[in-house]
């Protein structure tokens, strides 16, 4: 077995071990579900399954219902409300037709319920302006829109498209590449640190090459990063399977095209290539734990950047900004993928976005090991920028 993959095979085993990937990678998920789950739980005791009881007083003489208490004096109204015999009452104006204005009391405040009764009140004006109206009529008022959107190619084949897979995809893609890659990448970054304080890393150099002990790295916390997002697909598997009409959304809503199926996979890959070289530069340069965190942060927000202007790029996909972020290596990983869910992106800028990766991913992966094989046995001393460039010229 050729020696980069007996350390690939070492640092795979050793870091999905580790506390801290076991955290990101279950923990986390458990947090936010906890999360979402105490929400919940609050929100059913909080009483916001809790029925309205709604009066109204009609001052235009239009209005009626034997759901709701009909008042005629607002005293009696507001005695009824402070007595907690009911929960809302609302005034409909003599000029309402023209205005369209109600007025609205409540004996507590809360978001959610104001919502929730707004809701009530608007379907108890529709079905007494349209009573006369057939039930068809009076529902397409209410809901007077269910729409489907279609894409049309050169062909004429058409494409569903959804609001789901448009918004919500490229923004799970961008968390989960965000997550996965940053994670093995900084898993690296902490690898050669560690080896390096620890001075253990001399005595690896002596058995294998720079080269093999990057590559190595490389692949081994690489082939990590994909083990993450399996284990997040699968429990995201998991938790629809377990839920028939999660299942049915999903199925109806998600549609992914093999392209772009594709396009994230050759962006996953190169971009943790692009971090993974950044992250051991980075570790080989840093003296202590500490100082090679600060400098992987720069190059985390750089890639993170994208996720600041999600909204900009999703409604606005061929502007400048957004083809720029698609161009650059260390943002195109998200950008791209985002800008390839919301928009038919040109050939050429796909070609010339993945040729830029591609390329650049080389270069700093031949940077870093330079970087790599002369700053390794340094320690306890930053090597100066002068130096740094010296490297890199020497073959």
């Amino acid at each position: 077995m050729k020696k980069w993959r007996i350390i690939a095979k070492h640092e795979y085993i050793t870091n999905i071990k580790r506390k801290e990937f076991l955290f990101v990678t279950f923990g986390l998920p458990l947090f936010f579900l906890a999360i979402m789950g105490i929400s919940f739980f609050f929100m059913g005791i909080g009483g916001h399954n809790e029925e309205n009881k709604m009066g109204y007083i009609d001052r235009t003489g239009l209005f009626d219902s034997s759901n709701l208490t009909k008042y005629t004096d607002e005293e009696l109204a507001r005695k009824d409300l402070l007595d907690n015999k009911i929960t809302n009452y609302f005034v409909i104006p003599e000029n309402y037709t023209a205005t369209g204005k109600i007025i609205i009391y409540s004996s507590r405040k809360n978001f959610a319920d104001n919502m929730k009764i707004k809701e009530q009140i608007n379907n108890f004006l529709l079905d007494n302006l349209l009573k006369n109206e057939p039930p068809d009529i009076i529902q397409r008022v209410k809901k007077p829109i269910d729409s489907e959107y279609f894409t049309l190619n050169e062909n004429g084949v058409k494409s569903e498209d959804s609001g789901f897979s448009i918004v919500i995809l490229p923004l799970l893609f961008s968390m989960l590449f965000t997550l996965s890659i940053f994670a093995s990448s900084g898993f690296l970054l902490q690898s050669v640190i560690e080896e390096k304080e620890n001075k253990i890393m001399e005595i690896i150099l002596s058995s294998v090459s720079h080269e093999d002990l990057l590559k190595g790295k490389i692949v081994g916390l690489g082939a990590l990063g994909l083990t993450q997002v399996l284990i997040y697909l699968v429990l995201a598997a998991v938790m629809i399977l377990i839920n028939p009409a999660a299942l049915f959304f999903i199925i109806s809503q998600i549609h992914i095209s093999i392209p772009l199926l594709a396009a994230g996979i050759i962006y996953f890959l190169m971009g943790y290539l692009v971090f993974a070289s950044i992250m051991a530069g980075v570790g080989a340069v840093a003296t202590t734990s500490r100082e090679g965190q600060q400098i992987a942060t720069i190059f985390s927000l750089a890639g993170a950047f994208p996720m600041m202007f999600s909204e900009f790029i999703i409604s606005s996909p061929n502007e400048g900004l957004a083809i720029a972020l698609s161009m650059f290596p260390l943002t195109s990983p998200i950008a791209m993928v985002m800008r390839l869910s919301v928009t038919d992106v040109p050939l050429y800028e796909l070609l010339i976005s993945i040729l830029v990766l591609a390329v650049s991913a080389y270069l700093i992966q031949e940077i870093s090991a330079r970087i790599f094989r002369a700053s390794l046995l340094m320690y306890g001393k930053k090597p100066t920028l002068k130096e740094l460039i010296k490297y890199v010229r020497q073959n």
